[in-house]
């Protein structure tokens, strides 16, 4: 579960923004939609879902970098459980919103009612929440099919009357080049692929010597589940 901590947060956002404007060139906004999004937070009936494209690692950090430099609500983000296996790494990002989902419920009832319950919690207090509807990071630069395990868990807070609406709002996150971009032909010949680990992500350092351009992120017409 999610360990909220605004020290942590703000702590965390100040290292971000140093590493992306170390290997980015700049990040482009939609600032017309984004004020949209902020109205819509502002009047919410029930939580806002953020539904990003997922290509890169650094998407979980986008999304919310850039909602807490424009001074929005940052949101609480279900993040897949390879992530919540690196010591260290895991504790920083429950700080800053994550929490935690296994890729199957399959064969562990208790696990299922706790995720569910915590869900369902977030909803009654009308939370700000962002997941990824394809799962994984798609690494063909196309849209993977979705996985509906959070959705269906969110949609029945709706259809139980456990808030009195859900909106989704639809994210697209564009890059001139990902951080991943070295390893995604090797995994797509049917190499297993790279377990992710603390002793890998300090290796990452080298990142700060290379360029990957621009980011594009925008956000579309929000989706909402009463209509």
């Amino acid at each position: 579960m999610s360990n909220y901590s605004h020290t942590a947060l703000n702590w965390f956002g100040k290292i971000i923004r140093m590493i992306f404007t170390t290997i980015y060139d700049k990040i482009i906004v939609n600032e017309y939609h984004l004020e949209q999004v902020r109205r819509l937070c502002a009047t919410r009936k029930g939580p806002v879902i953020f539904c990003p494209t997922h290509r890169s690692y650094v998407d979980f950090l986008l999304v919310s970098s850039v909602l807490f430099f424009y001074k929005m609500e940052v949101p609480f983000i279900c993040a897949g459980e390879d992530l919540m296996h690196i010591k260290g790494v895991s504790h920083i990002l429950r700080m800053s919103g994550a929490f935690f989902m296994r890729r199957t419920f399959r064969g562990d009832p208790l696990y299922k009612a706790i995720f569910t319950e915590y869900v369902q919690q977030l909803c009654k207090d009308k939370t700000i929440i962002e997941f990824f509807i394809e799962g994984t990071r798609s690494r063909i630069n196309k849209m993977l099919s979705p996985k509906f395990g959070i959705m269906s868990i969110l949609n029945n807070c709706y259809f139980d009357k456990h808030c009195e609406e859900i909106t989704y709002i639809p994210v697209t996150i564009s890059y001139s080049r990902t951080l991943e971009g070295e390893s995604f032909p090797v995994e797509l010949t049917g190499q297993d692929k790279v377990k992710e680990s603390l002793s890998r992500i300090l290796k990452a350092v080298e990142v700060f010597k290379m360029n990957f351009g621009t980011i594009y992120l925008d956000f579309y017409e929000p989706i909402k589940l009463s209509e």
